[in-house]
Parts: structure tokens; C-alpha cells; sequence
């Protein structure tokens, strides 16, 4: 089986390392990068074929979505697999481009280099066994893997996980801010901030409860907890949360290509 990546950044260099892991032959594998720099880098770390396989089987495109636009010279046999890493652009587009309908679309996030990240995937045409196979086995044997119902759960997922690390880190960085207003020194500010978060997400990683009995372990009636969470709801937090997320999803329509 030929394997071939169009481009190869962080998050291509990241599959590129746990498809050699998987024990696949350096020989089968080709990537076109997009620059000496990065075909350098590629070479002598992994000592694959560094040009275009026009016969692959299973062609990545670990490219940004506005680089798609470059991609008019590059030919792939129409029984290839398509492997799409891209934001925005859609299964059709891929196809028109290349007239091939075996395209699978998924959502990785540059944390599956460290974490058992969710990845998410959506095809929309069935796809022969073996390719099939090959994609579950490289992406389920590092990360765990979803298979999406709908093309549009993907705009879904960009407002609500994609982003929803920044929403995390803004948190954070208020939390900091407020302690650096309530006079403790920046090392402390960031030491209470960060721990806060991290701590907060590791138990709710090894705990047996839902989040919601978890945020109820802590807010007990008339104290300090209740306070915050009333005074998130009678200013409207949650409903402009929730706000922010579809702003974030109608962005990512918008986007699509």
C-alpha cells in the first residue's frame, strides 16, 4: 500500500510518525512538502520518498484550507482514500477537485501528539474495506475516534472543541487577573489560575461522576460557590455562552468551502 502526504506541518508530522510506528514500510511512503526547510526536516528525521506518488492509495492532505486552492497540478487515482485534515473545506469540494468520492474528512487537534484526543470523522460514500481498515486502525490505535452522522456536526465541532480550548485558557487567564487585582504577585496569580483549571479537569478525567455532580459537590447552599453561579445566571452568562458558541459555528459555516 503506497501512502502518500500533501504537505506535512505539525499536525502532518504527528500521523506521519504513528503511521512508521504502526511498523509501515519508510519505502511506501512519499510526502511533498511544501518547503526545503520542511522536506530537510522530513528527510532526515523519518527517511521517507520526498516527491509525488501519482499512483497512492491513500493520499493525506495536511494542508490549510486556503493551500487547497494550490492544489490544481496534483493528480491522484480516483480509487484512492482521501484523508482531509482541513477546516472549512467540504467532501463535495474535494471530489469536484479530483473527482473521487472516497473521501473521509476528520477534525484532529495538534493535543493528539501528547493525549488520547477525540478525533472525529465523516464519510459520506462507502469506502473500500481495506482503506477503511487502514484509517481505523492508525487513528483508533492512538486516539479515540467518532464517526459523525452529518458533514455539518464538523462546523459543530470547530465552535464547540476546537475553540473550546481557548475558552478554557480565557478562563484561566481571568481567574489571573482577578487574583492579581486581589494583590497577590504575578508567580502566585498564575499558580492559583493554573492549578485551579488543571486540577479541576484531572478529577473530573478520573472521577466517576458527571460534571454536573461534581460543580454540585462544591456548591453548597448559601455559600461562597453559590454566590458565583447565581450571579452567573442572573447576568445572563450562560445564555451568552451559549451565544458566543453559535457566533463560533455561524463563523464556521461561513467559512466553508
Amino acid at each position: 500500500m503506497i501512502i502518500q502526504f500533501i504537505w506535512c506541518g505539525n499536525m502532518g508530522e504527528i500521523i506521519l510518525n504513528k503511521v512508521i510506528s504502526q511498523g509501515m514500510s519508510v519505502k511506501n511512503i512519499y510526502v511533498k512538502t511544501k518547503t526545503q526547510e520542511s522536506e530537510e526536516k522530513i528527510t532526515h528525521t523519518y527517511w521517507v520518498n520526498i516527491w509525488l506518488n501519482s499512483d497512492a492509495d491513500i493520499v493525506f492532505l495536511a494542508i490549510k484550507p486556503q493551500q487547497f486552492l494550490e492544489m490544481n497540478d496534483f493528480i491522484f487515482p480516483k480509487n484512492s482514500l482521501i484523508i482531509s485534515i482541513m477546516a472549512w473545506v467540504t467532501i463535495d469540494n474535494i471530489n469536484k477537485k479530483w473527482s473521487n468520492k472516497n473521501i473521509i474528512r476528520c477534525m484532529p487537534n495538534t493535543a493528539i501528539s501528547n493525549w488520547n484526543w477525540v478525533v472525529w470523522y465523516f464519510f459520506s460514500s462507502n469506502i473500500e474495506e481495506k482503506k477503511m481498515k487502514f484509517f481505523i486502525n492508525i487513528f483508533s490505535k492512538f486516539w479515540y475516534i467518532l464517526k459523525l452522522d452529518n458533514e455539518d456536526k464538523i462546523n459543530k465541532i470547530t465552535a464547540l472543541s476546537w475553540s473550546g480550548p481557548a475558552y478554557f485558557y480565557f478562563l484561566t487567564q481571568l481567574l489571573k487577573q482577578k487574583a492579581l487585582k486581589f494583590w497577590f504577585s504575578e508567580i502566585e496569580a498564575v499558580s492559583i489560575a493554573n492549578n485551579t483549571f488543571i486540577w479541576s479537569a484531572k478529577l473530573l478525567e478520573n472521577s466517576s461522576l458527571s460534571v454536573e455532580d461534581l460543580r454540585k459537590q462544591i456548591t453548597s447552599k448559601w455559600w461562597t460557590t453559590q454566590k458565583a453561579i447565581e450571579s452567573f445566571e442572573n447576568n445572563w452568562f450562560i445564555d451568552n455562552f451559549f451565544d458566543w458558541i453559535e457566533k463560533a459555528y455561524d463563523r464556521a459555516k461561513d467559512l466553508n468551502w
